[in-house]
Parts: C-alpha cells; sequence; structure tokens
C-alpha cells in the first residue's frame, strides 16, 4: 500500500471538511435558509443573499483546483453576495490579506489518547438534548444576532442530520461543554467545540477533542480532521491532543481576487 504524503492528507482534510460543509448547509436549509449550493468535482459553492455570513457564503475546493476561482466569483456575482474564497497561502496574490486564517489537522482516530478530566463526564446524545446543546454552543460563541436565530431554527434538526452525532460534557452534574461530529465519505470532521467561559483552563476541549476520536473509531472511521483559528487556543489543543498540522488554509474576500 501506497504510503499518503502531506499533499494526499491535504487533498482527504479538504474532501472531509466540504463533505461536513455540505450537510452544514443542508441542516440550514431545512430551517428555513435561503442557501444556493452549487457542487461539481471537488468544488463545493455556497451562497444566501438574505445572510451576510463567511459561513454560507464560501468556496470550497480552490486550494486543490485553483484554476477554477473563476467559477467561483461568477457564482457569488450572479447571487448578489461578497463571498470568501479559501485557499493554500501560497495561492493568494500579492497584496491581498487573508480574512481568517486557520490551521488544517488530520489523524487516525486511534492515534489520539484519552484525556480524563477529574469531575467530567462526556457522553454522545440525541434529539432530545439538541436544544440544551444550542444553548451551550451559543454561549460559547455569542455569535451575531442573525446568525443566532438561525442556529436556533436549525436545533430541531440538527441531530437528525445524516451523519451528524452531538456530545455533551458535564463538570459535576452541570453541562458546560458541546461538540459534535459530522460523517462524511472522506471521513469524520470534528466540529463545534464550545465550553462555557466559566469552565475553561481545566481541559475540558482536549478532553471533548479525544471523545470525539473515540466515538469516531467505534464507528470504524479510518480518518478525522478539524481546523482551527491559526495561533490561538484551539488550535493548540489540536496538536496536544495528537492531530497532525497540515498548514494553513486562509479565507480571502472574492471582491479582493476579483
Amino acid at each position: 500500500m501506497r504510503r499518503m504524503t502531506g499533499t494526499d492528507e491535504l487533498a482527504r482534510f479538504g474532501a472531509i471538511h466540504r463533505g461536513a460543509v455540505r450537510a452544514e448547509w443542508e441542516l440550514a436549509r431545512r430551517a428555513g435558509l435561503d442557501i444556493r449550493i452549487q457542487e461539481s468535482g471537488g468544488l463545493l459553492l455556497g451562497a444566501a443573499p438574505g445572510l451576510d455570513s463567511r459561513a454560507f457564503n464560501r468556496a470550497l475546493g480552490l486550494a486543490e483546483q485553483p484554476e477554477r476561482i473563476p467559477e467561483a466569483l461568477a457564482f457569488f456575482e450572479e447571487h448578489g453576495v461578497s463571498g470568501d474564497i479559501s485557499l493554500d497561502p501560497a495561492q493568494v496574490p500579492v497584496g491581498v490579506d487573508p480574512a481568517t486564517r486557520l490551521e488544517a489537522y488530520i489523524a487516525r482516530p486511534a492515534e489520539i489518547a484519552p484525556v480524563a478530566v477529574e469531575g467530567v463526564v462526556i457522553r454522545a446524545v440525541g434529539d432530545e438534548s439538541a436544544p440544551v446543546w444550542t444553548d451551550i454552543i451559543l454561549a460559547s460563541y455569542q455569535p451575531d444576532p442573525d446568525t443566532a436565530a438561525l442556529w436556533r431554527a436549525m436545533s430541531p434538526h440538527v441531530a437528525h442530520t445524516l451523519g451528524r452525532l452531538l456530545l455533551l460534557g458535564e463538570l459535576d452534574g452541570r453541562t458546560v461543554a458541546a461538540g459534535s461530529i459530522q460523517l462524511t465519505d472522506a471521513g469524520t470532521w470534528i466540529s463545534w467545540a464550545a465550553v462555557l467561559p466559566e469552565a475553561r483552563g481545566r481541559g475540558i476541549q482536549r478532553a471533548m477533542i479525544a471523545a470525539r476520536a473515540r466515538l469516531a473509531e467505534e464507528l470504524g472511521e479510518a480518518w478525522i480532521a478539524a481546523w482551527a483559528l491559526s495561533g490561538e487556543h484551539s488550535s493548540a489543543n489540536l496538536a496536544r491532543a495528537g492531530l497532525r498540522r497540515l498548514g494553513e488554509r486562509v479565507s480571502v474576500r472574492a471582491a479582493d481576487l476579483g
């Protein structure tokens, strides 16, 4: 069997991420968001004209196929949105400042060691816990009002999304953390790392990463992937947990490329 190279791993990372984002967009559509989705040959484009959100107005897959950037620019123009394009830093033109820098990580689930935190219990939950899960996500991320309203609308559907599994973390019996995994054809995406501010600094986020890796392994998944803002605490936690840093992906405003 051929050993996987760094390029191979980045390609797999991209495929896992696109699968997870595609599922997230379908979830938002079920919640009532007007989002137009176009997908072909490893390129995923989304436009939500009524919501000024980088999460739903974006283009993925162009780091692997930068020659298709004009397709993304035309798509955003057609739907009247200012979208973000995810690229390798080396592909960003001189003079263009990325809006966001993120570090890409990947691993085999078995490579992630268990993490025990005193007083913390982490468990997978079903749709009956979706409202509590959403409360923790909102309290941790504190999104703008429009995004918060959308996430609330998504809550009744979140546990019914194909391949989406939710986890909650309790500290001394009180729910303080939430996370999820999204199964895709290419592997498992570790998503939504939320710990309430008053419970941070105890190692709970790392414990949540390890718990999601264990769940993916139990389900027979071969790969897990995630990303986090470059240089931030969440990125360091992914590395400490045992995921391998593949490099960076940056988000560039489509207008800066056009």
